[in-house]
């Protein structure tokens, strides 16, 4: 065996760079595999040396007390980096060798292509024959060592305790993959981990960026039972034991990469002032040392500055806004109490780091980080999650403060077994950093899928990775209360403190919103203009619903509203903003002049006895005329109780005022949702109130009718029954739709009157009553007449005196039956089969009824006269 050597790296009793600490060779283990991003990356040590991986390795181990330092690659199965190590190797470890002779293979086992001859490529070509440049390490030809002979070479120096020895397997993969010696292989690695030394260690060096990357890899194999269980056990063991991950450069590396190639290659600084601010930029944004080596090494040869705009360019970031995360986040309106909590913070953090400068720190638990955003949407969480990084990062809590922003589709699979190794990746590529889960819920909502095994996992995660993960998850308010209280181990991760509202932006702020987006886009408005759109932002946020997206709406809105102005100014853009310019889309939030009582209820006139509902409505129409024209704002739509017995005109009213509740201003839409009790009360405990709510989001904006109202509480005598449920939440639906739904309820006066006193909170809901009394006999007849109208016919001599002796007689025989108009159309049926039995007479008249048409009066009750 030939050994070559590099010049030797010197000494250092620290290790080469953050990203590779000692406690990579202390996992108490018979392997340590070193896996992750940063393993093809260059480092910077404390020196400002640029090195590759293998270099920063072989510093540590020594820096560790290792004095033999053996490294193995595919190409080049034993090979040093130092003459010490070399020294100490020769004639150890290995068979016994014959004396070298020139031409011939040193040891008798070797056999290669030509047999036992050495065929080299040149003197001072082997690995390590020379120092090596900063850099990745360049290809060395073959030292022509078999690989059967170098797995009992490596694990001879491994047995050995005199000198104690790290093994180090450079490029794990390729040996692992292509070595033509699976079986001697797996054998030494098991005798290795079950009879070694607690001295020596064995270190497997996997270009592989997650553990379970590493573990797919050594399972595909088939040849290495014993490595397989061995990276399976300590995937699933708390803290990694036996495993490093070397992760992406840190700030301070970063910054000592900068000096190196200011000092090397002669790279200018713009202002020193913008250095700490382009640290932490690179450092914020996920990628290699090497890539960043590379850049500034162009920029340096180029002959440019190093600036914070450079830095912009290169991560593809266009403000050129220089604030720190803390301004930012304080120039936020509407967050008062998010920036306390974070204010609150800084001040505990900064007491305990000049506590820990006196030497009077305890070891109290270090404060919970993690948090959970609830709020609608456009409220801030996704920049206010961005900005948590670079603040934690300022208050020393993380390392690089990046943010990842994680998809559904990043963190659960749609196949058994992939979901943990998904999310795994997921939190690797945030270590350090932020990993911000938008509408978190979804991991729990899911039935049948895999929503479960994500959230067992980022759990184990955020106790293994405790100190360089912090977990941010957002959503609706009520679902996010769900979603914690779906998996225990959510609650104790998420404390109540750290759970931060982001309230609706209040009317104010979103026109400020508004306003600036236009002002950025370089609008400029016509008089008046921002007044209106003061007022149609109001009404916007007043009939809000779900779906409302806040700040997101306004910067649609601006952004609709440029597309109109363009449309308009065709070039000109010295011509400012109008209301012409609003998407139709926002029109009907613009206030509309109330229209005249006569004109809105014409269509009132063509139905008898409806006085009581005319006298209501001309009374909200004449309120609304007067508050606007006194510039008090408009109306909230009232909720309505109609009372009065059937056939009386309540259904029909009530299905006109949609529209006429949008005429006036008062609701968006004009839909009425009619409903009685089977479609609000349920049968079953737990589906009441889901039933009231989804009718009254069906009613929303419009007017939700429910006729025999008191059939809600009719089972509740006996103290049974879901009807108590409907009402309730009916009330708290009424509250909280207030300006946006319209309820009517309808039933007889005395049964309406019953439903009131039932919920001492249906009185003050419903503040308007509208009475629909009994028909008189002289309306009932001029429904008759135009019923009959309607269907071409007419009433001929003596038919309404004969109609009107029907119609008293009957209400009078049975009163609670008697349906006003619904009676009369029957009368109608009535009147029509008689015209035509004297049709088939051939006694018709063309369409005109006669008073023999007209049934006999009934009997009325001797009680009744």
């Amino acid at each position: 065996m030939t050994a070559a050597t590099v010049e030797a790296d010197p000494p250092s009793p620290f290790p080469a760079t953050e990203r590779l600490d000692a406690s990579a060779l202390h996992g108490g283990e018979p392997f340590t595999v070193v896996y992750g991003p940063g393993v093809g990356d260059v480092f910077v040590d404390s020196a400002y040396q640029v090195c590759v991986l293998e270099q920063a390795l072989w510093r540590l181990l020594r820096a560790e007390g290792y004095e033999r330092i053996v490294f193995s690659s595919l190409e080049h199965p034993v090979y040093f980096r130092d003459e010490a190590s070399r020294d100490l190797s020769r004639g150890a470890g290995a068979p016994a060798a014959a004396p070298a002779r020139p031409g011939v293979m040193r040891h008798r086992q070797l056999r290669g292509p030509l047999g036992a001859l050495d065929v080299r490529a040149g003197r001072g070509s082997g690995p390590g024959a020379e120092p090596e440049p900063a850099g990745p390490a360049r290809p060395r030809p073959s030292t022509g060592i078999s690989d059967p002979f170098s797995v009992s070479t490596l694990t001879g120096y491994l047995r050995q305790t005199r000198h104690r020895t790290a093994v180090v397997f450079s490029h794990a993969e390729e040996i692992l993959h292509h070595t033509t010696a699976p079986r001697e292989l797996a054998g030494a690695m098991e005798r290795w981990a079950h009879h070694g030394n607690d001295r020596n260690l064995w270190v497997l060096v996997f270009r592989k960026s997650t553990l379970d990357e590493v573990a797919d890899f050594v399972r595909a194999q088939g040849h290495f039972p014993f490595l397989e269980t061995f990276v399976d056990d300590q995937r699933a063991a708390a803290g990694h034991g036996g495993t490093y991950r070397v992760g992406h450069p840190q700030a301070a590396e970063l910054e000592r990469l900068i000096h190196a190639v200011r000092l090397r290659q002669g790279l200018r600084i713009a202002d020193w002032r913008e250095l700490d601010p382009i640290v932490k930029a690179m450092a914020g944004h996920p990628g290699k040392a090497l890539t960043w080596h590379t850049r500034l090494g162009r920029l340096a040869r180029r002959g440019g500055e190093l600036s914070r705009d450079t830095v912009r360019q290169w991560l593809g970031a266009v403000s050129a806004d220089g604030r720190t995360a803390w301004e930012r986040l304080e120039d936020m309106q509407g967050l008062d109490g998010l920036k306390h909590y974070f204010e609150q913070l800084r001040a505990e953090t900064e007491a305990d780091g000049e506590l820990r400068a006196l030497g009077r720190a305890t070891t109290a638990e270090p404060p919970a980080l993690h948090l959970v955003f609830t709020g609608n949407p456009g409220t801030g969480k996704t920049t206010v999650a961005r900005l948590v990084g670079e603040m934690y990062r300022d208050l020393d809590l993380l390392a690089r403060g990046h943010c990842v922003e994680a998809r559904m589709s990043e963190l659960v699979a749609g196949y058994i077994g992939q979901t943990a190794a998904l999310t795994n990746r997921t939190v690797d590529r945030a270590l350090d950093g932020v990993l911000f889960i938008d509408e978190a819920y979804g991991l729990s909502d899911q039935r049948g899928g895999f929503g479960d095994e994500a959230i067992q996992t980022l759990l184990k995660r955020m106790e293994d990775d405790r100190g360089r993960l912090v977990v941010i998850v957002a959503g609706y308010p009520g679902k996010m209360k769900e979603f914690l209280a779906a998996n225990p181990g959510l609650a104790s991760r998420f404390p109540l403190d750290n759970v931060l509202e982001f309230p609706d932006f209040d009317t104010a702020t979103l026109t400020a919103v508004l306003l600036r987006r236009l002002e950025e886009r370089g609008l400029r408005l016509a008089e008046g203009v921002a007044d209106t759109l003061r007022g149609l932002v109001a009404e916007m946020r007043r009939t809000a619903g779900e779906d409302f997206a806040n700040a997101r709406d306004m910067r649609t809105l601006a952004d609709g509203v440029a597309k109109g102005w363009a449309r308009r100014i065709r070039g000109d853009v010295t011509v400012p903003v109008t209301v012409d310019d609003l998407p139709e889309a926002y029109r009907g939030y613009l206030p509309r002049p109330a229209p005249d009582p006569s004109v809105l209820l014409a269509e009132l006139d063509d139905y008898v006895g409806m006085e009581p509902v005319r006298e209501v409505l001309e009374d909200l129409a004449n309120r609304l005329r007067m508050r606007q024209a006194l510039n008090k704002g408009g109306l909230t739509a009232p909720h309505m109780l109609f009372t009065g017995p059937p056939g009386t005109g309540k259904t029909t009213v009530a299905r006109m005022i949609g529209k006429l509740f949008h005429d006036l201003g008062l609701l968006r839409k004009r839909h009425v949702v009619e409903v009685t009790r089977a479609d609000l009360v349920a049968t079953h405990v737990g589906q009441t109130a889901p039933l009231v709510r989804k009718a009254v989001h069906d009613a929303l904006d419009g007017v939700l009718f429910i006729d025999e109202a008191y059939g809600l509480v009719r089972d509740t005598r006996g103290g049974g029954g879901f009807g108590a449920e409907a009402i309730d939440t009916l009330i708290r639906e009424m509250e909280h739709w207030r300006g946006r739904l319209v309820v009517i309820a309808a039933g007889y006066p005395a049964d309406m009157d019953e439903l009131l006193a039932f919920n001492p909170g249906m009185p003050s809901r419903f503040t308007v009553r509208v009475p629909f009394p009994d028909y008189s006999v002289p309306d009932l007849v001029e429904i008759l007449r135009r019923m009959a109208a309607a269907e071409e016919y007419t009433l001929g001599k003596g038919v309404p005196e004969q109609a009107a002796r029907w119609l008293d007689a009957t209400h009078l025989a049975d009163p609670a039956a008697f349906g006003n108009a619904r009676t009369v159309r029957g009368l109608l049926g009535t009147m029509e089969g008689r015209m035509a039995a004297r049709f088939a007479r051939g006694r018709a008249t063309g369409g005109e009824f006669l008073p023999e048409d007209v049934p006999d009066p009934p009997a009325i009750p001797r009680r009744t006269r």
